[in-house]
């Protein structure tokens, strides 16, 4: 057995003894049964057989014959007190792993169980969309639908006049043929002509759609000039033919949407979210303000701040974000 084989042998015995059965052995004189075993002054016991029995059945281990079960239990207490006597306690390291692991039990019995049962009622709902709303106003939005014949700074004239041509002809047949408009993106625009007379390969397959555009947003993909000429459209009619660097385009308004805010509806579920977020944030937050109680803790954040520390890689979290549980016992809480 390798050397980090071992140290990993004696990390798990000894994690699994902090958070097991093993610290629940008893000193030989503080028992009044007869011992099954001692290791270094500890006796183990019928009773510590017995826990150590319903331990393993509870987490799903198997449970072998009391005279192997009592030799693995001597085995891993022996392999903890070595660990103890090479201090390997006292390493950063594997200090910092079993507290993460104490916390994220923690976490597990007393803190998630809370912060599991957080709800929002409809009338919180309708509350804070109440009182935030006046902080969602959002600027108009139009929805354009497009038709676009690619050229080049190399494209020759008679192959730019083709690439008009084309888009032109294509236009001649929306016209003639209108989408019959309606839910869905394909539903409206251009509609089946764009599979044929667009090379913009995004839009193409949905009628030229190119989403929502709200008017204050200063660049998009396309042209300033294009999305300039179907700003100034009324709502279902289009543009003539536009020429850019990259080519011809020709756009649709389909749809708009005025200055204001939005409904419920829309932010319902954001909102949601947003207050369950807000409500486990408290809970942990109130969940670290009693631990910090109950351990006495003080602080000196003054001196801190006079002492160089190195320059760290990972972001600072936000001023005004509650404290956070190490990330170490949050994936294991997570893995539990």
């Amino acid at each position: 057995m390798t050397t980090p084989v071992i140290s990993r042998l004696v990390l798990a015995c000894f994690t699994a003894c902090m958070l097991g059965q093993c610290n629940k052995t008893r000193p030989v004189a503080a028992s009044g049964e007869k011992p099954l075993a001692v290791v270094a002054g500890k006796a183990v016991t019928a009773d510590d057989l017995r826990a150590e029995a319903a331990w393993r059945v509870a987490n799903h281990q198997p449970v072998p014959t009391a005279d192997v079960l009592l030799k693995e239990m001597v085995d891993r207490m022996a392999l903890v007190e070595r660990a103890r006597k090479a201090g390997l306690t006292d390493e950063d390291g594997t200090r910092r792993r079993i507290e993460s692991l104490l916390i994220a039990r923690l976490r597990e019995l007393q803190l998630d169980p809370a912060i599991g049962k957080v709800e929002v009622s409809e009338q919180e709902l309708k509350s804070t969309w109440q009182e935030r709303s006046s902080g969602m106003a959002r600027p108009g939005t139009d929805r354009f639908a497009i038709l676009f014949q690619a050229t080049d700074a190399k494209s020759s004239d008679s192959r730019r006049a083709e690439a008009r041509e084309r888009l032109e002809a294509g236009l001649a047949r929306a016209d003639a043929s209108p989408a019959p408009g309606g839910r869905g993106p394909a539903a409206s625009g251009f509609g089946a002509v764009a599979i044929d007379c667009s090379d913009d390969q995004v839009s193409r397959y949905r009628g030229g759609d190119i989403g929502w555009i709200a008017r204050d947003l200063e660049q998009t993909r396309f042209p300033a000039a294009v999305i300039e000429a179907g700003r100034m459209l009324e709502k279902g009619k289009r543009s003539a033919v536009i020429e850019a660097d990259d080519g011809f385009y020709a756009i649709m308004k389909t749809d708009s949407r005025p200055d204001g805010m939005p409904r419920f509806e829309e932010v319902a579920e954001t909102l949601r979210h947003e207050l369950l977020r807000e409500k486990r944030r408290a809970i942990e937050q109130r969940f670290i303000s009693e631990s910090l109680d109950l351990a006495k803790a003080r602080l000196n954040a003054d001196a801190a701040r006079g002492i160089n520390l190195p320059a760290s890689p990972a972001s600072p979290r936000q001023p005004g974000q509650p404290p956070v549980f190490p990330e170490e016992s949050r994936a294991t809480s997570a893995a539990n």
